[in-house]
């Protein structure tokens, strides 16, 4: 049957056409899984339900395909299609892999970015599923395929190529500007051009906080809308890009990401200056004291990686997951939050970080502790004579540089390797033993780091999928070293009146992945069974009266200055966006809103503000 297909092909130009058609339903096909890894969604029923969208969106993944396999027709070897299909893969499986740890899309200053994968290159692991083996295993099926053909039975064939590259262009123009553009449907009533309107703002829309801009992607290119936004001072909304790949295709966010990274001036990392009416709008957060800000007390942060709150609601399958801080939320000197929503970006842990340091949001683009990491940032170390950070992980994120920032004066890590969250945290009650008090002390935990598979702890079993039954049994494992670790503070008679802080620094399960273990959630009737999961925040000091459960839906920001009033340091000039979670009348009348917060944040870092404040 080879010999037969191979005879075949070897006539005429037969080989040519045969491969253009197969090398461009390769392609199609590993869009086609991309899109379905990422949003389980092809869109099927909308062949009979609304043919005009099942058009678009299936030429939109055909378009580009199409054009990279024409070039075919220009050359004498087909190797480079086996390269192209293995750079499609990894391009395809890095945005899926990015997609499920940070719910959004690899841009060209991620890509740079991979330098500080040092030490985590296991994480990746967790994410592996079969679609991503199945792109992979057609790429080899392809090679195969390849090299059926005898090497010297190819023609040149220009004239095809040249002659396809203006109808690909007519397509292109067709899908992207009449499809959709309402002038050309006369057929629509009123009512529906304006229902079609809505869902295109909800589907493939940008429009900026002062409503200045409102654009489709399918008429203007990304880039261009792109540089228009951040040209006007408008930031892009985290979705941007979903909203593109989900109306075009991922490799056309491949050749958008690079053009609009070549035509951008404002390049991330440069300091900006800002305008007048800027400053003015940032002024209302500044508070200028002359009070010199001395806190009597200790204060101990332990940041847990990945830490949600689900597992501390109630026991799963009968076994208790964190069953130390599920009782710890309930006593006296507890002050506990169950919903802080995670706001950390590009940056996960060292936004997490950031945000718990210093009270500001991560910038819209980009890592601000690999691109501003020679910032002045406000921070609570610096009330401190002895500050101590533990980190099992001092390659990663910039650590070395973001210490100084936050004002820590002593830097314990391992000589080599990493630390387990027992080593972390016996360290740190040692350090806090020799310290001189008051003392500053910031721990942070990484055996639940992805693919949580740094313990082997055999105590949780469950039928749950296997990335959350690993993930509950590295919680579980933390979570009895934070026992060890609150009882020895607890029983120590100066200690036990530090305030003490166990945060998560971010969700791990993003809407990609909440999809694939939403069974099982909504089985053991878990709060991440309706998508939404948020970080705990548990604070126990003895100046907190018996024990307040907080059940509003808060922020990460609002970790900082609740720390600062737990501290007696209220006074000091930087409170941050946020608000003290011990007051409840603050908590439902905010003075800005999270997008706001986020925007004005970007400007502050972006501008190096806190370098011009004198305190």
């Amino acid at each position: 049957m080879l010999q037969k297909i191979k005879s075949f092909l070897s006539k005429g130009n037969r080989a040519q056409w045969c491969v253009f058609f197969l090398f461009a339903f390769i392609l199609f096909v590993k869009c086609i899984l991309f899109h379905w890894d990422a949003f389980h969604s092809i869109l099927i029923s909308s062949a009979w339900r609304d043919p005009l969208s099942f058009y678009k969106y299936y030429m939109a993944k055909l378009l580009m395909p199409l054009f990279i396999a024409s070039f075919v027709f220009i050359t004498k070897r087909y190797w480079w299609t086996i390269v192209v299909s293995l750079l499609m893969d990894i391009w395809c499986i890095a945005n899926l892999i990015y997609f499920k740890t940070y719910d959004a899309f690899l841009s060209v200053n991620d890509i740079l970015l991979v330098g500080n994968m040092d030490g985590a290159w296991s994480s990746i692991t967790a994410y592996f599923d079969g679609n991503m083996i199945f792109m992979l295993l057609l790429t080899i099926i392809w090679g195969i395929f390849v090299f059926m053909f005898k090497k010297n039975s190819r023609n040149r064939m220009c004239t095809t190529f040249f002659v396809m590259l203006p109808i690909l262009f007519v397509f292109a123009y067709l899908n992207n500007y009449f499809v959709y553009n309402l002038k050309f449907r006369s057929d629509a009533s009123k009512e529906e051009a304006s229902q079609i309107e809505v869902e295109q703002d909800e589907w493939i829309s940008f429009v900026d906080t002062s409503g200045r801009i409102k654009t489709y992607m399918n008429y203007i290119p990304f880039y261009e809308i792109y540089k228009q936004a951040t040209d006007d001072g408008a930031l892009p909304q985290p979705n941007f890009m979903d909203y593109y790949i989900k109306s075009q295709s991922i490799i056309s966010d491949l050749i958008a990401i690079n053009i609009y990274y070549l035509c951008n001036t404002n390049s991330p990392g440069d300091i900006i200056q800002l305008s007048n009416t800027e400053k003015e709008s940032i002024l209302p957060y500044i508070y200028p004291s002359t009070t010199q800000l001395l806190p009597t007390k200790n204060l101990i942060v332990i940041i847990v990686e990945s830490l949600e709150d689900w597992p501390l609601h109630h026991a799963i399958e009968n076994k208790e997951i964190a069953p130390y801080l599920t009782k710890l939320k309930q006593k006296e000197h507890i002050l506990y939050c169950d919903k802080i929503k995670c706001q950390t970006l590009g940056g996960n842990s060292a936004d997490g970080q950031m945000i718990i340091n210093t009270g500001l949001l991560p910038t819209q683009n980009g890592v601000a502790c690999m691109l501003y990491g020679n910032n002045v940032y406000p921070n609570f170390a610096h009330f401190y004579k002895h500050s101590i950070l533990v980190n099992p992980w001092p390659k990663i994120w910039n650590q070395d540089t973001m210490s100084i920032r936050y004002s820590y004066t002593q830097k314990i890590e391992p000589l080599a390797s990493q630390w387990e969250d027992a080593q972390v945290l016996e360290t740190s009650y040692k350090q806090l033993q020799n310290s001189k008090y008051p003392v500053c002390l910031m721990a942070i935990t990484v055996s639940t780091h992805a693919p949580f598979n740094r313990v082997r702890n055999n105590k949780i079993q469950t039928k749950a999928p296997s990335v959350l039954n690993r993930y509950m049994q590295c919680l579980n494992y933390t979570d009895s070293c934070i026992e060890v670790f609150m009882k020895n503070i607890l029983s120590d008679s100066v200690l036990s009146k530090s305030t003490i802080v166990i945060t998560g620094d971010h969700t791990i399960f993003k809407p990609a992945m909440l999809r694939k273990i939403s069974n099982y959630a909504e089985d053991q009737n878990l709060s991440i069974a309706s998508g939404d999961n948020y970080c705990p925040l548990i604070i126990y000091s003895p100046q907190i009266a018996g024990n307040i459960h907080v059940t509003d839906t808060c922020y990460q920001m609002d970790i900082f200055p609740t720390i600062l009033y737990l501290i007696g340091c209220e006074d000091y000039y930087w409170k941050g966006f946020g608000v003290n979670l011990m007051d409840s009348i603050a908590r439902h009348n905010r003075p800005i809103s999270e997008q706001e917060a986020y925007e004005l944040s970007d400007k502050l870092i972006r501008s190096n503000y806190f370098a011009t404040i004198d305190e």
